[in-house]
């Protein structure tokens, strides 16, 4: 068998039929293969398309009207630039790629019109511009260009910045100090740690000539102070509680997490206190320690003469000792005591199999008291530092934990049919496309096949047509040639008949 001819038979014959094909089998063989490959795409490009279409975006204007908004995005629509609003519907945001050209383009088109507006504002910058207004065009610029800068930071979502820059005064004693006002709008759950508003701080004062640092205010969105205060007591203080809530929150989180992991997560709550030392002790110790081994530094001998003892003689020797000074300076904000209490729920949820369900089961004494030895162990608890820990069995509200996990069960459940049923409609789409395209086939091989019969069938015809036939016999006909027939091959009978047929008529 020679598969590559009967292929490009096929081919041939295929072609043959489809030119001399009425148009009409010609438009519904076309549409069903243009169907064949839609149904082919749309299976592919849904098994491997998830994902397609999202880009990063960037913000090309924020804090516009909804005017503008409309206007921006209408504007950017007519030039098919992908954009979206953000939930607020006061920013647009486009591909990262193309941010630059659209801030260029939009730019010729005199966007934007409000919101925050840099030092572009000089582009359009007046000859007649008194120098008032041109210094207040420069303050609302640098306003701008260092809200702009904030709101790039990781957390911060939305910033004010308020300048107050005095007139420079003849006297350096009369000067009044540059000062900046910095509001926050932090995202989500979001809190800044004080490195970070610190190098805020810097920031801000590094951008405003004649601007110090300590004259920088920043408040969040709430009208929190994130800033220090300038006191040096009031700043001693706050770094000492700082230190203190960070050795406390590190020492939560190592037990909070050995607990999540043996008993599982919200099963469990932990609190440290912790007793921080901060006063600088200075401690010298002087230790004299005579070595096993003397050694002689000086030595004074006397010598006396008496009649009746005699000439005496005394020795007195001096020797080295051993001498340890020890300077021991405290460390500052040395843990004193730590004190912590740890709460267990009292009862566990397990499966019930025969049930076919999650139930709660009660912990046993020995479990609790396991659990405290590994809090105890975590944080190095030390007795004799005075330190505590108190440790309570209690029964946690679980109704929304054993909801959560019916509703993740239910959802699994439901994904899990969802992507047999998806997966499944492709595979039947693919076997109705093979289908299709057999039976396409298979009428496009039964054509041909009529056609090479019908023109068989057309020469057997012509041949007929060529050839003579007789005229068909007539009823009289018929019977005169059946009577001629029985005379010859029964002539006894044929006379018997003829005279049987005269008597009746003579009679």
């Amino acid at each position: 068998m020679n598969l590559p001819t009967q292929v490009s038979d096929i081919i041939d014959r295929s072609r043959s039929w489809f030119e001399e094909a009425p148009p009409t089998q010609r438009y519904g063989v076309m549409g069903i293969g243009a169907l064949l490959v839609v149904l082919v795409i749309f299976a592919v490009s849904s098994g491997l398309g998830d994902g397609e279409g999202e880009w990063e975006g960037r913000i090309l204007y924020a804090n516009m009207e909804f005017e503008e908004v409309a206007e921006v995005s209408n504007r950017l629509r007519i030039m098919e630039v992908p954009h979206r609003l953000t939930s607020d519907a006061t920013a647009i945001l486009v591909p990262e790629d193309q941010y630059m050209d659209l801030r260029i383009q939009m730019a010729g088109e005199g966007f934007p019109k409000s919101g925050r507006i840099g030092y572009e504002i000089f582009d359009e910058a007046q000859l007649a511009m008194t120098d008032f207004l041109q210094s207040v065009n420069y303050l609302r610029a640098l306003q701008a260009e260092l809200e702009e800068t904030l709101m790039r930071i990781d957390g911060v979502r939305d910033a004010r910045v308020h300048l107050v820059i005095p007139e420079p005064s003849l006297f350096t004693e009369e000067q009044n100090p540059v000062t900046a006002s910095v509001q926050l709008t932090l995202g989500g759950n979001v809190k800044l740690k004080r490195d970070r508003i610190n190098a805020i701080s810097y920031l801000i004062g590094a951008s405003v000539e004649g601007l110090d640092i300590e004259n920088v205010v920043i408040l969040d969105a709430s009208g929190n102070l994130l800033t220090e205060e300038n006191d040096p007591l009031v700043k001693m203080a706050n770094k000492q509680f700082e230190m203190q809530q960070q050795i406390e929150k590190v020492l939560e989180n190592k037990v909070q997490s050995l607990m999540d992991q043996v008993i599982g997560t919200d099963r469990s709550r932990v609190r440290v206190n912790v007793l921080l030392d901060f006063d600088r002790m200075n401690t010298q110790r002087e230790l004299f320690e005579p070595g096993a081994t003397q050694v002689i530094i000086s030595e004074e001998t006397n010598e006396t003469s008496s009649a009746e003892q005699g000439t005496e003689e005394n020795a007195i020797r001096n020797y080295e000792v051993n001498r340890t000074v020890q300077n021991i300076v405290g460390s500052v904000g040395a843990i004193a005591r730590v004190s912590m209490a740890l709460t267990i729920d009292k009862t566990k949820i397990v499966y019930d199999a025969a049930q076919a369900k999650y139930i709660e089961e009660e912990r046993t004494a020995d479990e609790i008291t396991k659990l405290a030895g590994l809090a105890k162990e975590a944080v190095g608890l030390d007795e004799s530092r005075g330190d505590e820990i108190a440790v309570f069995a209690m029964n946690f509200d679980k109704t929304q934990e054993i909801q959560a996990k019916e509703e993740l069960e239910a959802a699994v459940r439901q994904e899990f049919w969802t992507d047999i049923a998806i997966n499944v409609a492709k595979i039947l789409g693919i076997i109705a496309a093979l289908i299709t395209l057999r039976f396409i086939i298979q009428a496009i091989g039964r054509g041909v096949g009529v056609e090479e019969e019908l023109e068989v069938l057309g020469e057997i015809s012509g041949d007929i047509e060529e050839e003579d036939f007789e005229r068909p016999e007539t009823p009289h006909e018929m019977i005169l040639s059946r009577v001629q027939q029985m005379v010859r091959e029964r002539p006894e009978d044929a006379a018997k008949l003829i005279r049987t047929m005269l008597m009746e008529e003579g009679a």
